[in-house]
């Protein structure tokens, strides 16, 4: 009998194939066997049950690969399609072969549509020939290649992707993944704007600033300002310690400032010696700051130099020393020019009387008496232009110097509370005395504050009398709830600074009579321009007065009336008063204003 093909199989698959045949039960291995002159039959017949058996565990085989296959293709699937970048397979042409969910997503098209169309569509017009070759680099020179384009999708806002290339094994296709890097780019342009502006801080300082490794306490940098304030080139600071520069004494000095700053994190310094390059002496004041950058720790110090400001708090001591002994030699000269108007008044009255006597004497007598007069409008002059220019000068050191100590008080008052909050529970009582402190130094700021605000508004000086009577006139209204209205033509800031500050003084002097005196609700005030001249005008809806007696009373409190005149008369200019019973009181001021006779 003529043997069956059997197709080839492994050894091994054969060897387990008998080996399970020869497990099977004697009922399920087939027919009985044959009589011994058909033993061709029975070896073709085991052959056949060998062979079935290997196909069966062939099918079982490919069954489990199939199995894992489909869940492989299942990962791949979920891998392919919901990866954070976007997947394309591109021809030559660029036209789109495939793509995954994230790349639908980024070009904004679902992903049966987005197949055969071209990827430059979605790009911006300025890179297509950038995409183009791009594409002929990848298929030409067959390595990997990457380059960023820019995404134009309708009705989103620009997006700006990184893709990289490689070619298919077909060689007819590439493929290319998508990177949105719109947000790394954002993050990457802010930090090189921060950087660029601490850079910018760094160098522009007016301070001395230096950075060191609190490691070696060695120095790594310095800014422009330091260089210049010591007089060494930045190449001689770095790697240097502090008392090498000579900013601390010693070294043991150095070492202890490093000590304490690796333990409070913060240190200052003040009225430190410094010598510069040159020998200059000059006293500076140190805050020095551990804190980390990327990880690293990092020192910082910074140096300000404060001889000027030691300078400026002598002479505003000697000042005050000047102005107590001026303020007293000018209490000796009214004391004793008020004595002799006195004693002319008296040779006047005697004349009036002896006029029938002599008009001779009678009139040397009237010549006399205008003559002291006019020495007396002099000085009473003299007097309020002094007053003022020392009412400028006070309120200006007051300002300058007495608020910022204040201020610098009541900060180290909160510093030195944050401490004892942090560390030191039990000094309560300390901590409470601190912040009484700090309100009596607040209160002290507000008062100096006020003060120096009455002595001579700063506006005035630094910004002109219209913003000047505004700001008097807002906190005027808003302590006696008072309304006031103020109108006025930007023209009359070209007056004099001594016109403009008569103007001021009349008006403020006018408000503090309607509060004392008029008790008003409202007040209209008005800077006009009239030919030849400038008008001040004040109208108030308070109580009237009589305005010729309250002239010519001899009791006369702060600046009054006659003052107000005086001060008008002085710059060549004239003050008119009207009050009425249900009118109120109105007070005009004009001055002789020619706007290019006048500028400042």
């Amino acid at each position: 009998m003529k043997k069956l093909p059997r197709p080839p199989s492994h050894p091994s698959l054969r060897v387990r194939a008998e080996r399970r045949l020869n497990q099977q039960p004697n009922g399920q291995q087939g027919a009985a066997p044959a009589p011994p002159s058909h033993a061709d039959t029975q070896r073709l017949l085991h052959e056949l049950q060998v062979h079935q058996i290997e196909l069966e565990m062939q099918n079982e085989e490919l069954r489990k690969a199939r199995d894992e296959m489909e869940a492989g293709l299942e990962k791949y699937s979920e891998l392919y399609d919901f990866a954070p970048v976007g997947y394309l397979t591109l021809d030559k042409a660029g036209v789109i072969r495939e793509a995954n969910l994230t790349a639908a997503t980024l070009l904004g098209i679902p992903r049966a549509p987005l197949v055969k169309q071209r990827l430059g569509l979605f790009m911006a017009s300025a890179d297509r020939p950038l995409l183009a070759s791009f594409l002929q680099q990848v298929f030409q020179n067959k390595e990997r290649q990457e380059c960023d384009i820019r995404l134009v999708v309708k009705d989103q806002p620009a997006r700006n992707v990184r893709i990289r290339s490689n070619l298919s094994e077909s060689g007819q296709t590439c493929r290319v993944v998508m990177t949105d890097i719109t947000e790394h780019q954002q993050t990457e342009g802010n930090v090189r704007i921060s950087e660029l502006r601490f850079r910018r801080l760094f160098e522009t300082a007016h301070d001395g600033i230096l950075l060191l490794d609190p490691n070696t306490r060695k120095i790594t940098d310095a800014n422009p300002f330091m260089t210049k304030l010591l007089g060494y080139p930045r190449n001689q600071f770095v790697g240097k310690e502090l008392f090498e520069i000579g900013l601390l004494k010693d070294e043991t000095a150095s070492q202890a400032m490093f000590e304490k700053l690796t333990q409070d994190h913060e240190v200052r310094y003040e009225d430190l010696p410094l010598e510069s390059q040159q020998g200059h002496h000059q006293e500076v004041e140190v805050v020095a700051n551990l804190y980390k950058e990327n990880g690293q720790a990092v020192i910082q110090c910074n140096i300000r130099d404060i001889t000027i400001r030691k300078q400026v708090e002598h002479a505003l001591h000697e000042a005050q020393l000047k102005l107590a002994h001026y303020a007293g030699q000018l209490e000796v000269m009214v004391a004793k020019r008020t004595a002799e108007l006195t004693t002319a008044n008296g040779r006047l009255k005697g004349a009036v009387v002896k006029a029938d006597k002599s008009k001779r004497q009678y009139m040397q007598l009237f010549l006399e008496s205008q003559l002291m007069q006019t020495k007396l409008r002099d000085l009473t002059r003299q007097i309020i232009t002094a007053q003022e220019d020392e009412r400028k000068e006070i309120s200006r050191e007051l300002h300058d110097h007495v608020v910022q100590t204040l201020v610098g008080i009541n900060v180290e008052l909160s510093a030195l509370g944050a401490g004892v909050s942090e560390g030191l529970t039990g000094l309560k009582g300390l901590k409470g005395k601190i912040a009484r402190t700090q309100r009596l130094v607040e209160v002290s700021v507000n008062a100096v504050h006020r003060f120096a605000r009455e002595l001579r508004p700063p506006a005035l000086d630094d910004l002109g009398l219209i913003p000047a009577l505004h700001a008097y006139n807002k906190n005027l209204a808003e302590q006696k709830n008072l309304k006031i209205h103020l109108t006025a033509f930007a023209g009359v800031e070209a007056l004099e600074i001594a016109k403009r500050t008569v103007l001021f003084r009349i008006a403020q002097e006018a408000m503090t009579n309607v509060i004392r005196h008029a008790h008003a609700s409202s007040v209209k005030m008005s800077l006009t321009k009239i030919p030849g001249a400038v008008r001040l005008e004040i109208n108030d809806n308070g109580k009237s007065f009589q305005v010729r007696k309250t002239l010519l009373t001899k009791t006369n409190k702060r600046l009054g009336l006659v003052g107000m005149r005086e001060r008008i008369e002085m710059v060549g200019g004239s003050l008119t008063i009207e009050s009425a019973p249900g009118q109120g009181t109105t007070v005009r001021a004009e001055l002789p204003f020619t706007p290019e006779k006048n500028n400042p």
